[in-house]
């Protein structure tokens, strides 16, 4: 019975540990190690103040020691996560660098580099005067026009150097004077002249105007001292446009007598133009809508940098019952009022055989005569056939034929042709005897075939006479 009692405890002993052990879920502590060097002679600086800046759960500092070793120990990371660390000292610039930890993995921070304010530390003399200037920061290189809603403005900083590259102290500081060497006349700099802080840099801003278009922005230095003028590497910025404005907003169609009556999934490109009342293109990424009569369309994009948005007009029910399709796009201007274009796609559908009227519709053509013939080709619905529609007229042998005989429909990109006309659906063609040879009347036929793109096909025949030569 005893022994019983003593297998019970010892399982009930191990079962307990185990459930211990499963609850037990914090990461052990990592250590954090790096070390401060000097930027420009790669030395070691000491005495350095290091410190977590973030996250604010972890914030803790210490001292970098002769070698400009730190380390920061047992520092509790329960999942990944971004740690910024900073290095400070009198004389030196400060800089950041922000690292990535993971639990229970040993953390070795890169290099902090920090600059030398106050000497060139190679040789350990005054830092020299301005030799160059670079760009350090630009807060954004695409701004709005005014009044659009968008960021107008972008901050940027340069960095004046002396000839070994490092930054210029309070001692030597110098004028940046900052110029617009191209782009639209009414871009703003303010201020247009800054005197270097004790870091060597200067930070000035760029206001767009009321005109989009891409600009140049320069920072000179003017040494009258030495006689050295000191330029930068210009910032290019671009500046975008502001809202729809319905005098520049405009749409087409690729195709305007579109395969789509027969055909399911054909596809035809809408394309609008979207400008500013500057006539500028409207600011990337501005919203388009759309709607159809017939088939389907894609319901709406964004414009690109030029103001352009392409969406498919897709061939489908329902079919419109005249053939044409009306399309709108419509946007919204500066008051948030809507503003629109449409544009008239005919759905072009298939030749049939009774769709092909020909006149006269029968002819006797006598030696070395001739006959004209008036040509309608539609579509079966009587409209326009679609764009690319082949056409070919086919006489006998012993005649030839000109005119409208081999042709292709073209693409009525003209809104009033879609109702046909001369070229569009009416076309002419000649008849005539080429054999001087014959001694017997004959009946002949002169034949006309019509392919759409689709593949849909007609023809027709037209039954006359040709006369024997005398």
């Amino acid at each position: 019975m005893k022994h019983v009692n003593l297998t019970k405890y010892v399982l009930l002993t191990i079962t307990l540990a185990l459930i211990g052990f499963g609850c037990d879920t914090t990461d052990e502590p990592i250590l954090i190690t790096g070390q401060v060097i000097d930027q420009d002679s790669g030395n070691s600086v000491s005495q350095a103040i290091v410190e977590i800046t973030s996250p604010e759960e972890l914030a803790a500092s210490t001292f970098s020691d002769e070698s400009g070793q730190y380390r920061f120990e047992e520092v509790q990371v329960d999942s990944v996560l971004d740690i910024t660390v900073q290095a400070s000292r009198d004389g030196f610039s400060t800089e950041t660098i922000t690292v990535t930890a993971v639990p229970e993995r040993q953390l070795n921070v890169p290099d902090l580099k920090v600059r030398n304010l106050g000497t060139d530390s190679s040789v350990g003399e005054p830092a020299k005067g301005a030799a160059s200037i670079e760009l350090i920061s630009s807060d954004e290189v695409t701004i709005n026009v005014t009044e659009t809603g968008g960021r107008v403005n972008s901050a940027f900083t340069f960095e004046v150097q002396d000839s070994t590259g490092q930054a210029i102290n309070q001692a030597n500081a110098v004028d940046v004077e900052f110029l617009l060497v191209g782009g639209p006349d009414d871009v703003t700099i303010t201020p247009e002249r800054v005197r270097t802080n004790a870091n060597g840099r200067v930070t000035s801003n760029v206001f767009a105007g009321n005109t989009a278009g891409n600009l140049k922005v320069e920072a000179r230095i003017v040494r009258e001292d030495i006689g050295l003028t000191i330029k930068s590497s210009p910032i290019l910025l671009t500046i975008h446009g502001g809202f729809p404005n319905l005098e520049h907003f405009s749409i087409a169609a690729s195709v305007y007598n579109f395969e789509a009556w027969s055909i399911n999934g054909n596809r035809n490109q809408i394309t609008v133009n979207v400008g500013d009342k500057f006539s500028n293109p409207v600011k990337p990424d501005t919203p388009v809508y759309f709607n159809t009569t017939g088939g389907i369309i894609q319901g709406s994009g964004t414009t690109d940098a030029d103001g352009q948005i392409v969406v498919d007009l897709i061939s489908s029910d329902p079919r419109p019952s005249n053939g044409i399709a009306t399309i709108r796009a419509h946007t919204f201007n500066e008051n948030d009022q809507p503003i629109e274009r449409d544009i008239r796609v005919l759905f072009s559908g298939p030749p049939t055989t009774q769709s092909i009227q020909v006149s006269p519709s029968t002819f006797d053509i006598g030696p070395n005569g001739s006959q004209i013939f008036n040509m309608t080709l539609t579509d079966l619905n009587g409209n326009v056939l679609p764009a690319g529609t082949s056409v070919e007229v086919i006489p006998p042998d012993g005649m030839e034929v000109d005119g409208d005989v081999d042709f292709t429909i073209r693409n009525i990109i003209a809104q009033g042709d879609l109702s046909g006309g001369e070229g569009v659906t009416d076309f002419t063609f000649t008849a005539r005897d080429s054999d001087d040879e014959s001694n017997e009347s004959q009946d002949v036929t002169i034949r006309i075939e019509v392919e759409t793109p689709g593949g849909f096909s007609a023809s027709k025949t037209i039954q006359g006479r040709k006369a024997k030569a005398f």
